[in-house]
């Protein structure tokens, strides 16, 4: 399975933050599947990578714009893709997921995770989503989604479009439930 994670491409101190990504990483690595990312080894990302990267089961796919193509010279991975464009490079790595997961990180990883919504509202793919809603991270942007729905500028029905959860095993459990078989490598 190809695990898309949007997250910070900086560093943090915020050790509940940290503890997440590398969660993340021994559940991609486990379960033998696939690392999908931008293609940095800084943040939240640069943690979930150095645990994957030291896997010989799972494969690290970088998806970057060609604005950042230097970061591939310090990276080792088995695929890399490279767009002109950040739009480009959005739409590659919802093609190449097969379950998109959000951590905390900034503007970027917001606009990957709403791009990930609309695409999905609009029936261009069915790729899961979940978010990780850590220490209330996304709150605000929940919070106004729900005000989005609550004053019909979108149908509340959207909500079910992504998944929010707290905890890294709750979104394994979930993802569980989706495709109907155990994960029992988390």
């Amino acid at each position: 399975m190809n695990v898309f994670v949007g997250c910070s491409s900086r560093d943090t101190n915020n050790e509940d933050y940290n503890r997440i990504a590398e969660e993340i990483g021994k559940f991609i690595v486990r379960g033998r599947n696939n690392y999908v990312f931008g293609g940095c080894d800084m943040g939240l990302m640069g943690k979930i990578y150095s645990v994957v990267y030291n896997s010989t089961d799972s494969k690290v796919i970088i998806t970057i714009a060609k604005a950042y193509e230097d970061d591939l010279k310090i990276l080792s991975y088995s695929e890399a893709y490279m767009f002109d464009t950040v739009n480009e490079r959005k739409n590659a790595f919802i093609e190449l997921a097969d379950v998109m997961i959000f951590i905390p990180g900034g503007i970027g990883t917001i606009d990957e995770l709403l791009t990930a919504i609309e695409t999905r509202r609009n029936h261009e793919h069915d790729v899961p989503i979940i978010i990780i809603n850590a220490n209330n991270f996304f709150g605000h942007l929940l919070d106004m989604l729900n005000r989005i729905y609550d004053e019909s500028f979108a149908d509340s029905r959207n909500s079910k479009l992504y998944f929010v959860t707290n905890t890294v095993e709750e979104a394994v459990n979930h993802l569980s439930e989706l495709t109907n078989k155990s994960i029992n490598n988390y």
